[in-house]
């Protein structure tokens, strides 16, 4: 049996055996996201490349398609639901784990997209759990550990949190740079990606194309390096983002695709000489896997030229096949975790339930002026219920979703389907208008037209690939707008139905933006569409508009050029209003939005893009069957003034262009809507906070800094509905008027959510450590918390501070060990060679502790193979696989980082 066979041993040390075996050749064949197969060491073919942000979103080559598509996650973050996130995650690892099983789909899957909605105009808004690192950590947990699974010897799937780090801005990712100084790059941009490897353990980090601070993330080994691994421990592999690693020198892919001579090219860093240096620099780096084909042949040149040396890619390589080890791809025989997953566990009934909970504590109530919300359906008997918009008969679940293109969800609940399945019995008539037209612009051609349609087909829309002419989409509903296709050079769209002749377009795509194509109503008249559905409202009892965004205002590549809602619905909803006061207005965007109309509406919602139920659950809120209990996690401004430049990450006011500071931390202005901010149909009132010390009873405002603070307070629901509440625990630090200090107005410190039947109190506790409270110093080089007056702030949202009491922190804070991480120059060496291990040990404040006073403990699990002295300096004796480990011991804790060596 060879070593890698071995099911005894290790997942590293099994990897660094089946490494060593490979020939060079064979090994490049295996970093990339397509890694062919290696017959004669029985390694099967594998594909990197799968999505499941929020819903299995993998290759899909078979007839049964069937995946529960869940909202989005920044719909999900509203919840402030980290442990219903964690039950959505399992759901979508069962159907990954199922799909394997079955088709032997591969199980490393790219999410979850944990970068932080510090500018709302970002195209990729849908996709993040929010603007608060603090909030986002604790949420990114969670996912990773639902997909992830439970079980310490097998991976369920391998979570992949992105994009690592600074990107929150499409328009500039290939060759902008995000600058930040130190503080704001851990407090704030890193925070979250800390939390998901060093609590959640990710098994893989993905790459983001942007710079940070002038080095491309791909080829940052700040980042990769020093805090990835060495500070927070992370012991998985980097894949890029695709065609990162080509970014490091210049995008050739895109400069190809938009036809862009050498003089004018602007996509690329040229941080690197050519692509062969930018393989060997971010590989030495630490991007193990490149989602592209970097690895390829400009790898072999960088190797044969003396750029990089065989032995760094052995240990890209052993990292690589750890992951694959430890999900069980190599032991597929007989029981194993998880073998026993398959169709019974698709789509199940218990899945569609959770898929609605989490949309029900999606929606956050905006406005109910009037209370005219909750609806009630004795009161609509014999009433006139009119639907207004086109997002109302179109599904938009948000990026990488399963559900586009020919590939559809078992359950697709639209919002006028939601209302009119809740009315359906009730005696009511439900009207439907659809009032304007949504995704009309096509993209400017390679000759600078602007292909258009002329054939005005209501009833089918197909798209081809003239590189394989595979039927792609299909209209098979109303309201269908294609999206998130990706095209050959050429490209032929085609608008088709019965009695209709083919309208065909066959213009090169000038950009790799994506295309999309206007809804069934290809030539519709908007003026026509909008005077139908006013004089509609004029005559109905009640008006529901939704409004909101498509793909084709924002999405990968691209993003918002302006915050209110396109197609002139501002102005509409204006007028609507007017017309009928009785309206209730439903965004269903993704991610805030601005307008005059928010001023003179009086009932507002927020859904964004909720997934396979998202009209079931709206008609649950507007009808009364869910007590709205979201919260927004994202600050919603006022107008764009109040923005800086999107491609201006500073956030402390001093740091931006318009000196109004970035997120409910820093922002000077007033929000239209506030972070944390959410109504429900009943009232809470709070009383009676107190501060402990945790083990003890007594009340205290003195605390050290090693102290953990229990803060609890009575919430009381004063009104007639049962409801659930999430009450938010912000902590500021009291600075001297004298002072010039940075430190954020408020911080997200805590939260949990009650349910509290109508008429009740209950007791709301939140664990605060005090070490939460550091900030990082210039000074000392690390985290620090700093002696001081905190005041500590119970709240419903960041601008509605309910309670306060201030303490007061003295002492110095011991920081626990947080990793220990050990390396080994060739992990691949000769009987007599040596090889050097290094050790890296740091605390949770990033103090680094080892010295010439405390060194680690070296041991090797096989004497016979190699020995180490105490320098960590190994010497290999016989042909085998060893695995070296470093004990060290630090403020009472001991932890140990493993390398594996292999002799030949």
């Amino acid at each position: 049996m060879k070593i890698y066979e071995d099911k005894t041993r290790s997942a590293k040390e099994r990897a660094s055996a089946l490494v060593a075996e490979m020939t060079f050749e064979e090994k490049i064949t295996q970093l990339q996201n397509h890694a062919a197969p290696i017959p004669r060491l029985n390694v099967p073919h594998y594909e990197y490349w799968n999505e499941a942000s929020h819903g299995y979103f993998g290759p899909f080559k078979y007839d049964k398609m069937d995946v529960t598509s869940f909202p989005v996650c920044l719909a999900m973050s509203q919840s402030w639901d980290p442990d219903k996130i964690k039950e959505v995650a399992c759901a979508i690892s069962d159907e990954i784990r199922a799909y394997h099983n079955i088709y032997g789909y591969e199980l490393n899957d790219w999410c979850p997209t944990i970068n932080l909605a510090r500018d709302p105009r970002n195209g990729r808004s849908d996709e993040n759990f929010g603007e608060d690192p603090f909030l986002t950590g604790k949420l990114a947990i969670k996912y990773v550990q639902g997909m992830q699974g439970d079980d310490p010897n097998v991976l369920k799937t391998c979570a992949t949190p992105k994009h690592y780090a600074l990107n929150s801005s499409e328009n500039n990712r290939h060759n902008g740079s995000s600058n930040v100084d130190e503080a704001t790059l851990r407090e704030y941009y890193t925070r979250q990606f800390r939390d998901a490897v060093l609590y959640g353990h990710a098994q893989s980090i993905m790459t983001s194309y942007n710079r940070v601070n002038g080095v491309p993330a791909s080829a940052n080994e700040k980042l990769l390096t020093h805090l990835l691994r060495e500070e927070w421990g992370f012991d998985g592999f980097v894949v890029s983002d695709c065609g990162a690693v080509s970014d490091v020198y210049e995008n050739i892919v895109f400069n190809d695709i938009m036809n862009i001579q050498s003089d004018e090219k602007t996509t690329g860093h040229y941080y690197a000489k050519n692509l062969d240096e930018a393989a060997a620099i971010s590989l030495s780096a630490g991007t193990d896997l490149s989602c592209g084909e970097e690895y390829q042949s400009p790898l072999v040149r960088a190797v044969k030229n003396g750029l990089i040396s065989e032995d760094v890619i052995n240990r890209a390589l052993t990292r690589i096949f750890t992951v694959r080890f430890r999900l069980g791809l190599f032991d597929e025989e007989g029981d194993y975790a998880y073998r026993n997953i398959g169709w019974d566990d698709v789509c199940t009934a218990e899945k569609q339930k959770l898929c609605l909970d989490i949309a029900d504590d999606s929606i956050v109530l905006l406005k109910n002026d009037d209370a005219l919300l909750p609806l009630s359906k004795d009161d609509l008997k014999g009433k006139k219920v009119l639907i207004i918009g086109p997002n109302a008969i179109y599904r938009e679940l948000g990026g990488y979703s399963c559900g586009s293109n020919r590939i559809d969800t078992t359950v697709n609940v639209l919002a006028l389907d939601g209302i009119k399945n809740a009315l359906k019995d009730n005696d009511t008539e439900v009207l439907y208008e659809k009032g304007w037209c949504c995704g009309k612009e096509f993209r400017e051609g390679v000759d600078g037209r602007l292909p258009g349609a002329d054939n005005e087909s209501p009833d089918a829309i197909k798209r081809s690939r003239e590189a394989d002419a595979e039927e792609a989409a299909e209209a098979k509903e109303l309201g269908l707008s294609i999206k998130q296709l990706s095209f050959a050079k050429n490209f032929c769209l085609k608008f088709m139905a019965p009695g209709y002749d083919y309208h065909n377009i066959t213009d090169a795509i000038r950009s790799p933006k994506k295309f999309v194509t206007e809804d069934p109503d290809v030539r519709a008249d908007d003026a026509m569409l909008f005077e139908r559905a006013l004089a509609a409202a004029k005559d109905a009892d009640i008006v529901i508009i939704i409004a909101g965004t498509d793909a084709s205002n924002a999405s990968e590549e691209n993003d918002r050029a302006e915050l209110d809602l396109p197609y002139g619905q501002n102005e509409k909803i204006e007028k609507i209003i007017e017309a009928n006061p009785n309206t209730v207005v439903v965004i269903n965007a993704l991610g805030a939005v601005t307008g005059s109309f928010f001023d003179k509406a009086h009932t507002i919602i927020n859904e964004h893009f909720a997934g396979q139920e998202q009209g079931t659950a709206l008609a649950d809120v507007l009808f009364g069957k869910v007590n709205p209990n979201a919260k927004l996690t994202a600050t919603w401004y006022r107008n764009m003034d109040d923005l800086p430049p999107i491609n201006d990450y500073g956030i402390y006011r001093f740091d931006t262009v318009n000196r109004k500071g970035r997120t409910y931390q820093y922002f000077k202005g007033k929000a239209l809507f506030p972070f944390g901010y959410g109504l429900s149909y009943t009232s809470y009132d709070y009383a009676d906070m107190k501060i402990t010390k945790d083990g003890s009873s007594e009340a205290s405002s003195a605390f050290d800094a090693n102290d953990t603070m229990v803060i609890s307070a009575d919430i009381s629901n004063t009104g007639k509905y049962d409801g659930k509440e999430i009450v938010e625990l912000y902590v500021s630090k009291v600075i001297p008027e004298d002072m010039h200090d940075k430190k954020p107005a408020r911080q997200l410190k805590g939260f949990t959510k009650v349910f509290i039947k109508a008429g009740t109190s209950e007791k709301a506790v939140i664990k605060l450590p005090v070490s939460e409270l550091a900030f990082w110093s210039n000074l000392k080089n690390k985290m620090v918390v700093e002696p001081g007056d905190y005041v500590i702030e119970l709240a419903k949202s960041s601008s509605d501070i309910v309670l306060t009491k201030t303490v007061h922190i003295d002492g110095v804070w011991d920081a626990p060990l947080a990793a220990v991480t050990t390396e080994i120059d060739r992990t691949i060496i000769k009987t007599g060679e040596t090889a050097c291990v290094n050790t890296v040990a740091v605390a949770l404040d990033t103090s680094r502790v080892l010295n010439a006073a405390l060194r680690p403990v070296y041991s090797v699990s096989d004497t016979s193979v190699a020995s180490i002295d105490a320098n960590g300096l190994v010497t290999a004796i016989a042909p085998g696989t060893a695995l070296i480990s470093a004990d060290v011991t630090y403020n009472g804790k001991t932890m140990t980082g493993t390398v594996p060596v292999t002799v030949r």
